[in-house]
């Protein structure tokens, strides 16, 4: 059990919120993305205050758990752009046999991304991490998985 309780907490968080929401703006550059990042950062806090053990590391704590919902954010925003960009792209695709490309755009997006950037992109696996941000392990995990699931679709 934390050694904050409710009303405590929300005398904390009131005090903070400004700070958080300096540091998700730093991070996201969007004002309704910072204020999201802080509205699910105190939810998060609230919902796991029993792991707070010491008081006096609340704002740390919070602040810590702010940024993280600000990444996430982050990424998803990122993914999502890349995919935008890929979708204004998709009639250099289509041909008369698009059952492949409809195949394609079923798939989960993050498969989706690996398998146009690799195969209608034909970018490298190395570039494919730098842009979608993720490690080239899990580019080629994915790749696979995306390939695999095209296979049983088609």
């Amino acid at each position: 059990m934390s050694a904050i309780d409710k009303e405590t907490f929300c005398k904390l968080v009131k005090e903070y919120t400004p700070n958080m929401y300096r540091l998700s703006f730093g991070i996201l550059h969007s004002k309704a993305d910072a204020e999201d990042a802080v509205g699910e950062g105190i939810l998060k806090a609230y919902e796991n205050l029993h792991t707070l053990r010491k008081p006096e590391r609340f704002r740390p704590w919070i602040m810590q758990i702010t940024a993280n919902e600000a990444r996430k954010i982050y990424q998803k925003a990122k993914r999502v752009a890349v995919m935008e960009q890929v979708e204004e792209m998709a009639p250099a695709f289509v041909d008369d046999h698009h059952e492949l490309w409809d195949a394609v755009m079923m798939l989960d997006v993050i498969y989706r991304e690996v398998i146009i950037l690799y195969f209608y992109e034909a970018l490298p696996i190395k570039e494919i991490g730098r842009i979608l941000r993720i490690a080239e392990g899990t580019v080629k995990s994915r790749l696979s998985r995306g390939k695999k699931q095209l296979r049983e679709m088609l």
